[in-house]
């Protein structure tokens, strides 16, 4: 048992509370992805903007968007929006040379809706502007700042170009591109994604510049409607169907407890805590089934509170921005079940002899007590604690409290398409399929703890390394929470 749970630890399924990632945007379904590319050249100085945003905030956009809520975007909402957003954004970005404010105009503009994922949209919009003023032979210093969506998350990229007849002598970020304008995102970034918000640069104006070319120029704008992905992902086109059949609910729903299990695999889920109470604190069957029900509970409520706070509460806080306070919220819930198995350990360390005692099957030493709280029992030479119900509760609880953003793009798609009963169903069925791999983790450690016990009793060894559980269990626990407050705590900012 305390190998799986080193394995378990080593494979990365210490609980990690941030936003989880999804295929589609590799920083998540919740983020505002910006780029600028500045270009100063002899007529003057071109930026070239691009917002790329996520399934979820493009979700919440299109109530401003689709005005008519037909599902559709017509030309006249199309340009409408494109017209009001361009000049939106264009406030936010500032420009100065030599300390002379340089106003910038559109000259192009292109917004469209690459399909995303579980059939929702996303949203790229893409400006041309042009810096207003004449050129000046020689060196210059230039600042540029974007203050578009300073609270969301997201990849926030500029790059310094500098055209024909212009010197780049310094600047503050790169000249490299490193996303080709936020069309794909190197892997190598995902953990430390860029935060470029300003940029500094002096360059130096060939004598020869010419006077900037007129603001005049037409603007284009190419109209494209969301485009609803139906096909190579089977859950989409279920989701998306023009008619529900029985059949084809079924299988949506095992498609839905598949990427339930599938997540709960991947590390992030508290798997070694969970484990590591169940085995340092003599946990049952019985005990591993009631912890999944409380994440399958748990964590379908926190998909449910985060969608209607996405559907109805965004303009009040972003809903990204509540993953690192519950992360917060579980982090310190971990760490004060470790504290008390070692106050409890250290408590009844002498009340039992170190050796000669070795535990017999569970079947004769367990025994419930009414009265509510738990007494120490010696297991393997060595004293463990009993399991109270209270701890198990609020450990499932931290286990599911951070809601799965893939879960929240699943049932927003449904809501998209008017069919809230499917979304709360199929958000019941990915609960069910993570709960059930944490409580299938929790069984086979269960029943592998029972088996070490028979060797306990032939070796005194193994019964001394074993008597060393329960400290190692209350470590682990409360080191577990330490990472997960102190990470949340980074990403809000205390740290």
């Amino acid at each position: 048992a305390a190998a799986l749970l080193v394995l378990l630890a080593l494979t990365g399924a210490v609980t990690s509370r941030r936003p989880p990632v999804a295929s589609a945007h590799p920083l998540g379904n919740f983020t505002i992805n910006r780029y600028s590319r500045i270009e100063p050249d002899q007529a003057g100085i071109h930026v070239r903007y691009v917002l790329d945003m996520a399934e979820i905030p493009t979700f919440q956009e299109m109530a401003v968007i689709d005005l008519d809520r037909d599902g559709q975007v017509s030309a006249q909402e199309h340009s409408g929006y494109l017209t009001n957003k361009a000049e939106e954004l264009r406030r936010g970005l500032y420009l100065s040379v030599d300390d002379r404010l340089v106003p910038l105009q559109v000259v192009d503009r292109e917004m469209s809706f690459p399909p995303g994922q579980g059939g929702l949209a996303t949203l790229r919009l893409r400006l041309d502007l042009r810096g207003q003023g004449r050129s000046v032979a020689g060196e210059q210093q230039m600042y540029y700042r974007d203050a578009n969506y300073p609270q969301r998350l997201g990849w926030q990229e500029i790059v310094a170009a500098p055209g024909d007849g212009v010197a780049l002598l310094s600047a503050t970020v790169p000249q490299q591109d490193r996303s080709n304008e936020l069309r794909s995102y190197p892997q190598d970034f995902l953990d430390r994604p860029p935060d470029q918000r300003e940029a500094r640069l002096t360059f130096i104006v060939g004598a020869s510049a010419t006077t900037q070319e007129s603001a005049e120029s037409a603007i284009q704008v190419r109209i494209a409607s969301p485009a609803r992905r139906t096909g190579g992902d089977p859950l989409t086109a279920l989701i998306t169907a023009d008619r529900l059949t029985a059949p084809a609910v079924a299988l949506a729903l095992a498609l839905t407890l598949g990427l339930g299990a599938l997540h709960a695999v991947s590390p992030g889920h508290g798997k070694t805590i969970m484990a590591a109470y169940l085995v340092g604190t003599r946990g049952t069957a019985v005990h591993a089934l009631f912890l999944g029900l409380t994440v399958t509970i748990s964590h379908t409520v926190g998909v449910l509170a985060l969608g209607l706070v996405t559907l109805y509460a965004a303009n009040v806080v972003a809903p990204e921005r509540l993953y690192p306070w519950l992360g917060l919220a579980s982090g310190a819930t971990v760490m004060a079940i470790g504290a008390w198995l070692l106050l409890r350990w250290l408590r009844h360390r002498h009340d039992f002899p170190d050796h000669g005692h070795w535990e017999h099957d569970q079947h004769h030493h367990h025994h419930d007590h009414p009265h509510g709280h738990d007494h120490p029992h010696l297991g393997g030479g060595g004293l463990t604690l009993g399991v109270t119900w209270r701890n198990l509760t609020a450990l499932g609880v931290a286990g599911g409290i951070l809601p799965s953003a893939s879960a929240l793009v699943i049932l927003l798609a449904a809501v998209s398409l008017h069919r809230v009963g499917l979304g709360l169903l199929l958000i019941l069925a990915f609960s069910a399929g993570m709960a059930a791999v944490l409580a299938g983790i929790g069984l086979i450690l269960v029943y592998a703890r029972r088996t070490a016990v028979r060797f306990q009793s032939q070796s005194p060894r193994v019964a001394r390394l074993a008597a060393l559980m329960p400290l190692a269990t209350g470590l682990l626990v409360l080191g577990s929470g330490l990472v997960v407050t102190a990470r949340a705590a980074l990403q809000i900012g205390w740290l």
